[in-house]
This record gives structure tokens, C-alpha cells and sequence, in this order.
């Protein structure tokens, strides 16, 4: 009987690991965090209107091309950072269930101070929401307002006897307008919001709302 030759045995290569959508989207949410960092980093140095996507990028070791994946335009980019600066204000007011106030008063002039404290920890913050004007991020300076007037008014509910005051939560989001538009004025005139503009911005709020709330609410028991 004729032996037949017989090669090596090839075994087959095993094929490269194909990652998972959870895999792909855990790595998608990590660029886009290392892109809106490196901004963050960049507005801690440098001005907004020196500030250019190929800097950003630069900066996040991540190539253009990749970049454009998560965010188009620097517009895009503001708006990142924008969100983030609003997760912020919203935390941190929402942390103060805790803290007694004598007064409504004293609890505006309270709101306003945190809401500073955040963008006067981190001049980054600051110069996105006070020097930054695109398409893209107007809408979210009202979001924020409206989300932190909810907040304070269920705050200012927790604490005290509120009356019925007619359109009340407008009211609220008015005074919190206000509190954003003293702050505004504030960094365009010194580049910063002063401690003098902090309480000046209470103290607008605080005018307004006397309007409509008694000077004396009754607190909860």
C-alpha cells in the first residue's frame, strides 16, 4: 500500500476579538470625557478665542479625524463642558437639604454664593459659561436656570410656610435670571465675579421676590 506524505499540521489562526457595543460605547464615553477635559485644561491657560479644535486635540492625544467622530465643531465641544458646569450647580444644590436658614432671604443670598462658588473654583467653568457665546450653548444656560429655580423653590418649601402665590415657580426663575445676569455683568466688566457681585446678586433677587413674598414666612415645624 502506497504512504501518502503528509505537510506539517497548520492550525487556524484565532480570529482578533471582536469588542462588544458595551466595549465600543465605554470607549466612545472615555474619548468624549478626554476631549471635554482637555478643553477644560486648555480654558484653565488660555483665553477662549486663542483656544482652536486642533489644540484640543493636541492636548487629548486624540487625532482630529477621531475627534470629529464625538464632536463636529468647537461649538460641540463648549457645549460638553457646558453640560458639565451644569451637573455641578445642580449637585451642589442639591446637597444643601441639610442646611438651616432663618430666613427666605437668607437662602437666596445662599443660592447665589453656590451658585458663584462653582465657576469661581475653576476658572475654566467661568470663561465657558461667561466668555463663550455659540449656536450651540444658548439653550443651556436656560435648562440650567430653570432646573436650579425647581430647586429652589421645592427648597425654600421645605423650610417654610409658603403662601399661594399666583405663577410663583416664574417668579422663582426670574430671580434666579437675575442671580445669572449680575454674574455676567460682573466678568465682563472685571473678567471675574468679584465678592461684591456675589452678594449684589442676591440682593437683586432678593428686591425682586419681595414684591411677591411676605418679608416673614412662618417655618416648618
Amino acid at each position: 500500500m502506497r504512504k501518502v506524505k503528509r505537510g506539517p499540521i497548520r492550525t487556524k489562526e484565532p480570529n482578533p476579538p471582536i469588542l462588544g457595543k458595551e466595549e465600543d460605547r465605554t470607549k466612545d464615553h472615555s474619548r468624549r470625557a478626554i476631549l471635554v477635559q482637555s478643553l477644560r485644561e486648555l480654558l484653565r491657560e488660555e483665553d477662549p478665542s486663542s483656544i482652536t479644535f486642533a489644540k484640543v486635540c493636541a492636548r487629548a492625544k486624540i487625532p482630529r479625524a477621531s475627534a470629529y467622530h464625538f464632536f463636529p465643531h468647537m461649538g460641540a465641544l463648549y457645549l460638553g463642558l457646558r453640560l458639565v458646569h451644569s451637573e455641578l450647580v445642580s449637585l451642589r444644590l442639591e446637597r444643601v437639604e441639610a442646611v438651616p436658614f432663618a430666613t427666605w432671604q437668607d437662602y437666596v443670598y445662599f443660592l447665589a454664593r453656590e451658585a458663584a462658588s462653582v465657576v469661581r473654583d475653576d476658572i475654566a467653568l467661568m470663561r465657558v459659561v461667561y466668555g463663550v457665546r455659540s449656536e450651540e450653548t444658548k439653550d443651556v444656560g436656560k435648562e440650567l436656570d430653570s432646573t436650579i429655580a425647581k430647586l429652589a423653590l421645592a427648597q425654600v418649601d421645605a423650610r417654610f410656610l409658603l403662601p399661594d402665590i399666583p405663577d410663583i415657580a416664574r417668579k422663582v426663575g426670574i430671580a434666579v435670571s437675575l442671580i445669572d445676569s449680575v454674574f455676567r455683568y460682573s466678568f465682563r466688566e472685571e473678567g471675574e465675579i468679584t465678592e461684591e457681585m456675589v452678594t449684589e446678586a442676591g440682593r437683586a433677587a432678593v428686591a425682586y421676590l419681595r414684591f411677591y413674598f411676605p418679608e416673614f414666612l412662618k417655618p416648618r415645624q
